[in-house]
């Protein structure tokens, strides 16, 4: 039991060929991507056989952390440092959000792009169009090098509609973060697993109002999990009048504004570009969640505990809550409080965990 480390193909998804790093790290995030690093002792015998070109050539394979037999984490081999006077390799990997960066919401993928008709996703949620813009971003050829084993859910039908104009080349990354930072925009990650009764990796994109999950710590036990707990307030960030603009130029620019002065803060300003959106609706529901997020000071809190401890990594989802009791700090009352998980990062020994307070 406890962790096991594996090296995959992505030609095949398979090819699973065990490995025995000294250390690995690596981790998830809600709404944005994670990375690791392992590092392997080449002159070791248990360790050199296993390690070949072939087992860790960069984006050619994928580096799997499993706990307990779930695959908690999958990293695209990015790159690799052989220090030989030390006899160490390390090998750089990064989850499958970094993809998301060079695909692109096209027709066309090259000559012709830019008199394509648009990429049009109509009457969905916005989480249905989140999915169809990733599932967009793996439709090419060769389909052997775009596709990825990657399962969505159905598409629900909703209100919401979004259109990419070829000749703008719209990227996956922007477009998908477009969509979750508007106002009533989805939660997106994307859980690896193993794929059942076969030895491949695959990946779930989870999308929509991620709540599953709940756990409970009691900080302020004798014998308590928890280490290094640590609470942040942060008002750097903090606009309570934002102006969005969208597509145009000179008095012909598309303008929509959101303000919320609570408290009795000064005002702070924030004018942000947004020069694909040509909706008004859109470019206004952008403003919304823009000001909703960040008309006042955020909270954090983050902790450790150990991977041995009562709650595993493999049991760890992000978008739950966690009643975390505790006290002794400033900005936050002693008793229970809830929060919401929002990443974790993880070594050989412990967890790191970074909760959202619940409505921030």
């Amino acid at each position: 039991m406890g962790w096991k480390y594996y090296s995959i193909s992505t030609s095949t998804w398979g090819d699973k060929v065990r490995l025995f790093p000294t250390q690995f790290t690596g981790g998830r995030a809600l709404n944005t991507g994670s990375s690791g690093m392992a590092t392997f002792h080449g002159r070791d015998v248990q360790v050199a056989g296993p390690i070949t070109i072939d087992t860790i050539r960069p984006l050619e394979r994928v580096l799997v952390a499993e706990w307990d037999g779930n695959a908690v984490y999958a990293g695209f081999i990015q790159s690799i440092t052989e220090d030989l006077d030390a006899g160490i390799i390390t090998v750089n990997h990064t989850d499958i959000w970094w993809l998301w960066k060079f695909r692109y919401l096209l027709h066309v993928h090259g000559d012709g792009a830019q008199t394509a008709t648009p990429v049009t996703f109509s009457n969905l949620t916005l989480a249905s169009i989140a999915n169809r813009i990733v599932a967009k971003g793996l439709d090419a050829e060769p389909a052997a090098r775009y596709d990825l084993p990657l399962i969505f859910t159905a598409d629900v039908a909703g209100t919401d509609s979004r259109s990419y104009e070829g000749f703008k080349f719209p990227r996956v990354d922007y477009t998908l973060q477009e969509v979750i930072d508007t106002e009533g925009g989805p939660d997106v990650e994307f859980d690896n697993r193993w794929a059942l009764g076969v030895e491949t990796i695959e990946w779930v994109m989870r999308s929509g109002d991620l709540t599953s999950g709940f756990w409970e710590w009691d900080a302020t036990a004798p014998m308590t999990d928890v280490r290094r707990l640590k609470l942040t307030t942060d008002a750097s960030k903090v606009s309570n009048k934002f102006i969005g603009t969208g597509e145009g130029s000179g008095n012909k620019m598309l303008v929509r504004d959101a303000s919320a002065f609570t408290g009795t803060a000064p005002a702070l300003e924030r004018v942000e570009s947004f020069s694909a959106i040509k909706d008004g609706g859109e470019l206004q529901a952008r403003a919304n969640a823009e000001v909703n997020a960040k008309n006042g000071p955020t909270q954090q809190l983050s902790f450790q505990i150990p991977v041995t401890g009562a709650v595993k990594v493999g049991e760890l989802i992000l978008g739950g809550t966690a009643r975390v009791k505790s006290s002794g700090l400033y900005f936050l009352s002693a008793g229970q409080h809830d929060w919401r998980l929002i990443q974790f990062t993880f070594d050989r020994d412990w967890i790191t965990m970074q909760f959202q307070e619940i409505g921030g």
